[in-house]
Parts: C-alpha cells; sequence; structure tokens
C-alpha cells in the first residue's frame, strides 16, 4: 500500500516542532509496512498564498508517484484540494480549528477560519472516508456528514516518552530539583490557550507553596519534550478551545498527574486515572486542585490506563484497518 501525506505543518530544521504528531503518524505507518511520501504546503513560510497554485502540485504528486490513498492531515482548503485530486481515494484528517473554527481575533482571522471549516464541510462530503481527532469536533456538523467520521485521535510514541526520575529530568534540563513545576504548554502564544488564566491560579498556588512555578513550553524541540513533562509535577490546561491535544496525551504516557479545564477530548482521555482532575475556568478552584496533586506527591497511572487509546502503534493499526475499507 502506497500512501500520499499531505500536510500544511511538518518539521523542518527551522520549526522542528511544528507538525511532529504528523511525522510520528507518518513514521509509524512506514513501519507497519505503508509506504508513506510526504507533501508539505508550507503554510506558515509562504502564507495562504501557497494553495493558489498547490493544486496542480497535489495532483503530480499523487498520480505522478502512483499512490493508492491521499492522506491529508489537517482540514480546510488543502483538504478541499485533496479531495478534488483523489475524491473517493481521500483520506483526511481533522485536528482542531479546520473544524470548529477557533477563536479569531480580527475580521480576517473570521473570514479565513469560516472559509476554511466550509472547504472542510465540502471536503468531507467528497472524500472517501475522514477522521476527528476528537468527538467535539462534529458538533457544527450535519447528521450525513457525522456519519462519514471516524473518531481517532493522534497517538504517542511510547517508546519517546515514558516515565523518568524526576530529579533526573530536572538536572539535565537545569531546573532547580527544590521547585514545584506546573507544565504549560503555549507554542504560539495563542489566547486560546488562557494563559493568563494559568498564571492567575499558579500566582494562588504561591501563597501556600512559595516556590511554585509556571513552566512553559514554548517552540521546545520534539525531543526534548518528554524531559519537561518528567520534571514536572502536573500538566495544567486551561484552554477554551481544544481538540485532542497532544500534550495531554504525552504526559498520560508519563504519568505525569493532569488538572484541565473541561476542553475536547480531555474529560475522556484522563477519566479514571489516578491523579487527574477536570476543572472549572475558575483559579481558586484550578489553584486547588493543583495543590492536591502536590501534596499527594503521587504521579498518575495513565501510561498503562490509556495505552490502547493513545499508542501511536494501536492508533496506526486503526488507520490501517480505515485505509482498507477505503480501498475495498
Amino acid at each position: 500500500m502506497k500512501t500520499l501525506f499531505l500536510t500544511n505543518v511538518y518539521p523542518i530544521p527551522e520549526r522542528p516542532w511544528e507538525g511532529a504528531t504528523v511525522k510520528l503518524q507518518a513514521e509509524g505507518l512506514r513501519k507497519a509496512g505503508v509506504q508513506v511520501d510526504v507533501l508539505h504546503l508550507d503554510r506558515t513560510e509562504s502564507g495562504q498564498s501557497i494553495y493558489l497554485t498547490a493544486y496542480p502540485k497535489i495532483k503530480k504528486a499523487f498520480l505522478g508517484g502512483r499512490h493508492d490513498l491521499l492522506h491529508v492531515q489537517f482540514g480546510g482548503v488543502q483538504a478541499l484540494l485533496g479531495a478534488l485530486v483523489a475524491g473517493p481515494r481521500c483520506v483526511i484528517t481533522f485536528h482542531g480549528t479546520d473544524l470548529h473554527g477557533g477563536l479569531p481575533k480580527t475580521m480576517w482571522e473570521s473570514a479565513s477560519y469560516k472559509i476554511g471549516v466550509i472547504c472542510s464541510k465540502l471536503a468531507i462530503a467528497m472524500a472517501g472516508a475522514s477522521i476527528a481527532v476528537s468527538k467535539n469536533l462534529l458538533e457544527g456538523l450535519p447528521k450525513r456528514l457525522r456519519k462519514k467520521m471516524k473518531i481517532l485521535p493522534t497517538g504517542v510514541d511510547y517508546e519517546h516518552f515514558s516515565p523518568m526520575d524526576k530529579t533526573k529530568a530536572r538536572i539535565l534540563k537545569r531546573l532547580k530539583t527544590n521547585c514545584v513545576y506546573i507544565l504549560f504548554s503555549d507554542n504560539n502564544k495563542d489566547p486560546v490557550k488562557r494563559r493568563d488564566l494559568a498564571e492567575k491560579a499558579v500566582s494562588l498556588l504561591k501563597k501556600d507553596i512559595p516556590n511554585a512555578r509556571l513552566l512553559v513550553l514554548s517552540h521546545v524541540p520534539f525531543d526534548e519534550i518528554p524531559l519537561f513533562i518528567n520534571a514536572a509535577d502536573a500538566l495544567l490546561v486551561t484552554s477554551d478551545k481544544e481538540g485532542s491535544p497532544n500534550i495531554v496525551k504525552e504526559a498520560l504516557a508519563c504519568n505525569l498527574p493532569i488538572v484541565s479545564v473541561a476542553v475536547g477530548d480531555v474529560p475522556d482521555m484522563i477519566a479514571g486515572v489516578k491523579n487527574c482532575r477536570i476543572v472549572p475556568r475558575e483559579p481558586r478552584i484550578i489553584k486547588k486542585a493543583l495543590g492536591e496533586i502536590i501534596y499527594a506527591n503521587a504521579r498518575s497511572d495513565g501510561r498503562e490506563k490509556k495505552r490502547t487509546i493513545i499508542d501511536n502503534k494501536k492508533i496506526c493499526e486503526r488507520i490501517i484497518d480505515l485505509y482498507n475499507e477505503v480501498l475495498a
């Protein structure tokens, strides 16, 4: 089986953190025996104008490479172009704003998101199969399109993300061994992540635990993320909107306790996992939950409890099953 990945985010030397989960899925499929090529439309470098000349590039790569399937990673305009090229041999994975539209800050962003969502819906109707990384992404879709969707989160490399000694991880990252670190992921300083809420909660926490610190992950190379996760005492998620945040699944794989608001698929992901909490968007309640976890001084049991759901090997097996359904 030969598949072409079409994606607008993919790790490059200048931005090694971008699209790491897409690369991980491609590598996982290759290990499972699928031949995977990648066509990267670098939207970060070229902007939206890259789509103006993308159709012939996609067509040439797909047909010229004699691929069985075109797998589009992220929806919007590129998903529609992919569906126009491959039709029923197109599989699309939607990750978040490509279906729920995000929280635009300007009129231009609002128009861009709306166009992207319209293109996503058209693409679903034309494609052979579509994947949403979490069920909340289906809320704005008509019933006839929801029926075509599979729910399948992105996976975690269980060899790369695994528990290790907290002190050792801190020494390797040159962090203080006597501090309490609350991990927070904010790659693009996006207001939707609600860093302001996280900072308020940790500020309150400092009144009880003076050595508490908010440890912000931003543009960290993929290889270094497990060290920061293992160096932390808890992960905090305060976003207004999410699909299936990778940092949550990576934290589960490392047995890091999690405090999160009810966003995306996080409530389902941490359900039944020890030392994890779902909290309202209220700084004092968030602070209380963080304090309880810190005083408990114990890790979670997410790694084994959620393995069948988040291990990249398991995810890739299910994707191959979907590929076979589409080809059949």
